[in-house]
């Protein structure tokens, strides 16, 4: 969008201040050409540049083209817009926001090794990231590089005393025998290296351990799984559900899972264990590595053990009956491998582990009941003791740390807006950011200091984005009276730009006219705060997330109190981004616009689409409108 255009945000159409922002952002220097061999085949790549110490890629190369077409994947940007778009061959849509260096696989949300940016006409990624996405790893071999497909997953179920293995990669799996015996397997899968190495303890379904092993060469690696198996196991033959995913079956004998470990027949929910594994080299620099969560029954109760290489600082909490729940959030941690969904036995009814936004893990236990619960550091992570016998009560939160270097009680920094690539933390505050120095208030005064504006996006001609009947000018309307109401209640005065499915300005008026109407409903009034609400939209499904933008040094504390409320509100937090938008720019005040969900995704428009969820963030201004006020009250008058 330019900045007068009436779709406010909409990524589809990004203003074109914010891309000359976002390139300025992230300078890159110019690489020599990189060539590499993929299945055989050499494939040179011109459009590279060194970006933060790793390599960018263009999305316009034509090396980087014909390999997204050799393995299947497609990819979805025009000039203009903030999202790039790559769904691969699984199918995953993998998304990328041009100055953000968080992206998401499907639902999970990882931290690149710098942000996206555009130079010209063509917007560059982080290479490694893209290759990681696309089951590929970049190689050396000598002088020479080798786009090394790789053995991406090894994902360990379940079910009725069944084990099964599923293993994907990417490229063709054909795993042949090298080895059996009565007590193990070995399974080797030529063609493709891994990063998965090292030994999982499982102990159920007739398996043991898994051990996976790397071997040959760059050119034509071997990676090998090795079962240790219970005696009597029954071993099915490998099975191929497509070129690039395998299931390899396991089953236990009579009793044979009560041999292997003799506590699981006192308790069902023993070892039950995802993913452990080695860290990727790729890792984002600094962040402790999640690889596994195990629970095994304990005299009295279970211990549940998360294993995690590196340091890192946790928050836990737990909430009272008839929910009986815990979660534990390490902070600065990356989850290696697929999210765990795992039922479980009593007094741990399931776990959940999630990566909930770029630089946190989330475990999540269900107890059945008030269970008295103590934690502890283990030799590679923390270990949660869960007690059999119920609590009259116990501490609902607490933080903490493991790995050594870290003291008990650290807390992660907010969010705020990333820094550009080789940027410190505190660019934002410098003068190197265009001479922006952010004081704590500007020098506006509001002439009406109990009132607030808000401002429903679209209306009348202008209904905003559109998905299945549902219009985005409706949704920010309702929740514009939701937040209206709320505010009222407590005190405030609020004046909003329309309050009918109206142009403010008049119908078909020009984008200049109609955005000018709304800043003027503000600016007039004397406004204490101007509140803009719209809804996000893309071409396909992939986005989704809650982003706050601003524009002058004056929104920036507001920006960062709504922010920190929204984070909650059950959708991606995407962040705070400077932005040229109109309404924000032009009004006197501080000023946000909120973009609450995209339309466009099945999950956020199932959140739109709930007036409940709408009260909940409606409520989440409110309560961030509140907090910044208290924080920085006008002079001279009376606490709101």
């Amino acid at each position: 969008m330019n900045s007068i255009n009436r779709f406010i945000a909409r990524t589809g159409s990004a203003a074109a201040a914010v891309l000359v922002a976002l390139a300025s952002a992230a300078p890159a220097s110019a690489d020599a050409p990189l060539r590499a061999t993929y299945q055989g085949q050499a494939i040179l790549f011109t459009h590279v540049a060194s970006t933060s110490g790793a390599i960018a890629i263009g999305v316009n190369d034509p090396g980087f083209q014909t390999l997204l077409h050799d393995t299947g994947a497609l990819l979805t940007w025009k000039p203009g817009e903030r999202y790039v778009l790559l769904t691969t061959a699984v199918p995953v849509v993998v998304t990328f926001a041009l100055g953000d260096g968080r992206y998401d696989v499907g639902q999970i949300a990882l931290q690149a090794s710098f942000a996206p940016y555009q130079r010209g006409d063509e917007a560059f990624l982080p290479f490694n990231e893209v290759l990681r996405a696309l089951d590929l790893a970049l190689r050396q071999d000598g002088r020479a590089w080798v786009l090394q497909p790789q053995l991406a997953s090894l994902d360990v179920r379940q079910d009725s005393g069944h084990i099964t293995l599923f293993a994907h990669g990417g490229a063709p799996l054909r795993p042949r025998i090298v080895q059996q015996s009565p007590s193990s397997i070995t399974y080797a899968f030529d063609g493709v290296g891994t990063t998965l190495t090292g030994l999982r303890q499982i102990n159920m379904g007739g398996v043991r351990t898994i051990e996976i092993a790397t071997s040959g060469t760059v050119r034509n690696p071997t990676t090998t799984v090795t079962v240790a198996l219970v005696a009597g196991a029954v071993v099915a033959p490998p099975r191929n559900l497509d070129d690039r995913d395998v299931t390899l079956a396991f089953g236990a004998a009579a009793n044979s899972n009560a041999a292997a470990n003799p506590n699981a027949a006192a308790n069902p929910a023993v070892a039950q264990e995802q993913q452990q594994q080695a860290p990727s080299p790729e890792s984002s620099a600094g962040a402790a590595a999640v690889t596994g969560v195990t629970i095994a029954p304990a005299a009295d109760g279970a211990t549940v053990t998360i294993a995690v290489n590196g340091n890192a600082a946790y928050e836990w909490h737990r909430l009272r009956a008839p929910d009986n729940r815990f979660w534990i959030d390490i902070q600065n941690a990356q989850l290696q491998g697929a999210p765990i969904d795992q039922s479980a036995v009593g007094p741990v009814l399931s776990v959940r582990v999630r990566q909930i936004d770029p630089q946190t893990v989330r475990v999540a236990l269900s107890l059945d009941g008030q269970k008295s619960l103590t934690l502890a550091p283990a030799a590679n992570g923390l270990q949660i003791g869960v007690g059999s016998q119920d609590v009259a009560d116990a501490a609902r939160s607490g933080t903490g740390s493991f790995g050594g270097v870290l003291a008990s009680g650290a807390q992660t920094a907010a969010a705020v807006t990333p820094a550009p690539p080789g940027e410190s933390g505190d660019y934002w505050n410098s003068t190197a950011a265009g001479g922006w120095k952010f004081g704590p208030r500007g020098t506006y005064v509001p002439a009406n200091p109990r009132l607030i504006v808000i401002d429903p996006g679209h209306g009348g001609s202008d209904p905003g984005s559109m998905r299945n009947g549902v219009r985005e000018a409706d949704i920010t309307l309702d929740v514009a009276k939701r937040l209206r109401d709320l505010l009222v209640a407590r005190g405030w005065q609020v004046k909003m730009t329309r309050e009918t499915d109206v142009d403010v300005y008049q119908p078909n008026d020009e984008a200049h006219e109609e955005l000018q109407a709304r800043v003027d409903v503000a600016n007039k009034n004397g406004a204490r705060l101007f509140m803009s609400i719209h809804v996000n939209a893309f071409i396909n499904s992939g986005p989704y997330g809650t982003t706050t933008y601003y524009s002058k040094p004056e929104d920036v504390a507001f920006a960062q109190y709504m922010e920190k409320q929204l984070a909650a509100d059950g959708t991606k937090d995407d962040g705070i981004i400077k932005s040229h938008l109109y309404v924000t720019l032009h009004t006197l005040m501080p000023a946000v616009l909120v973009e609450t969900a995209f339309l466009s995704n099945p999950s956020d428009f199932a959140l739109l689409t709930s007036p409940a969820w709408r009260q909940k963030i409606a409520q989440e201004m409110a309560d961030g409108i509140g907090q910044y006020t208290q924080a920085y009250p006008v002079p001279n008058q009376p606490p709101q």
